[in-house]
């Protein structure tokens, strides 16, 4: 195990057992589903990782191209769309709060570490919907949330802000 720190998480991770479920994992949550939004964000997900956020999946055994869950929440007044989703890897959180969500004003709201480039991250211990290759170990879920452009040839949503849609129906807790 290696201690991962993300400013208010230290992860302790196993990223060679982690690299081990990712390669059984065949298809990422955005392509399971198969919706407009999460086809567009399966095409513009090279958009998303900042070089920090990659360094940090390298240093977890995560693999970028393998989401666990992917929700379209908003289009933004700028055009950009909002996602938030998660990624699984074997460990757990050493310090830190067990979920990437905190009350604000009396509501629940993501309380995640920004990256730079509309790219938050946090660390929970929600392990669903993990891919059923995780199941029996110790997992840690790595929540985002991103802003991204609208590159599918399909229609745009409407905006929507402030009112996050319901999770995508194409991903359904699996196992």
């Amino acid at each position: 195990m290696q201690l991962v720190e993300l400013r208010k998480w230290s992860i302790l991770s196993d990223p060679e057992l982690t690299q081990d479920v990712y390669a059984l994992i065949e298809t990422s949550g955005a392509e399971l589903c198969g919706c407009e939004c999460c086809f567009n964000f399966a095409i513009a997900r090279h958009l998303v990782w900042s070089a920090q956020a990659l360094e940090l999946f390298e240093c977890l055994g995560i693999d970028p191209l393998l989401e666990s869950t992917v929700s379209h929440v908003a289009r933004l007044r700028s055009g950009l769309h909002v996602y938030t989703g998660c990624f699984h890897l074997v460990g757990e959180i050493a310090a830190g709060p067990a979920t990437p969500v905190a009350l604000r004003n009396g509501r629940p709201a993501l309380s995640l570490v920004p990256l730079g480039g509309g790219l938050s991250l946090g660390f929970s211990t929600d392990r669903e919907p993990a891919p059923e290759a995780f199941y029996g170990l110790p997992v840690v879920g790595l929540e985002f949330r991103a802003q991204i452009p609208w590159i599918s040839n399909a229609p745009e949503p409407a905006r929507a802000v402030g009112r996050p849609r319901a999770p995508c129906p194409g991903l359904e807790p699996r196992g």
